[in-house]
């Protein structure tokens, strides 16, 4: 018996869209998705069931760490046409077009199941050696493209206004604590 996610659980995870390939074998990330379900944000399913963490690789030179790497940044480039490059050991750094974007990206990521972190205008993703191309690559690849197509698509530009100056009244609320702290002294 096939249970559709919308029948039953809202919070089950969502199902699976199938693999599409190129014609040189390597999956076609980029026409994957017809259409995306309503984000875990929104009331839709998250796509995993459990947390996708990070995974510091023991050889972050190793040969499969590499290709999980390189798979990651094909497909991250590919749905959401954002530049992606590797970060530090566990993680692929993605450029967003602001810091609000990067944070709204990464808190609608994590709600979805997968680890993300921001920092500025870089939006954080995990990776690790053990990634499968059917698995967790396919996982980080979805979620991206899942938010990235609602942040482009569906947000209306007033809510992105306004996570924009969010953003940077935090910045300068840090600034101003900054200067307010008292400065250590030398004896």
């Amino acid at each position: 018996m096939t249970t559709s996610y919308s029948s039953t659980d809202k919070s089950a995870p969502m199902p699976s869209a199938p693999m599409k390939y190129l014609e040189d074998g390597r999956v076609d990330w980029g026409t994957m998705w017809d259409t995306f379900c309503a984000p875990a944000w929104d009331g839709g399913p998250p796509h995993r069931g459990t947390m996708l963490y990070a995974a510091v690789p023991a050889d972050s030179t190793s040969a499969q760490y590499q290709a999980v790497v390189a798979e990651l940044i094909r497909g991250i480039t590919a749905v959401s046409g954002l530049p992606a490059a590797p970060a530090e050991p566990g993680w692929i750094a993605v450029a967003c077009a602001s810091p609000a974007m990067a944070q709204w990206l990464g808190e609608s990521i994590v709600l979805e199941n997968v680890a993300a972190r921001w920092d500025a205008a870089t939006l954080l993703l995990p990776a690790g050696p053990h990634y499968t191309l059917g698995g967790e690559i396919k996982n980080v690849i979805t979620v991206i493209a899942k938010s990235h197509h609602y942040w482009i698509e569906h947000l209306p530009t007033d809510v992105k206004r306004t996570l924009a100056v969010q953003n940077w009244l935090a910045q300068m609320g840090e600034r101003v604590q900054g200067w307010l702290r008292p400065h250590a002294t030398r004896s």
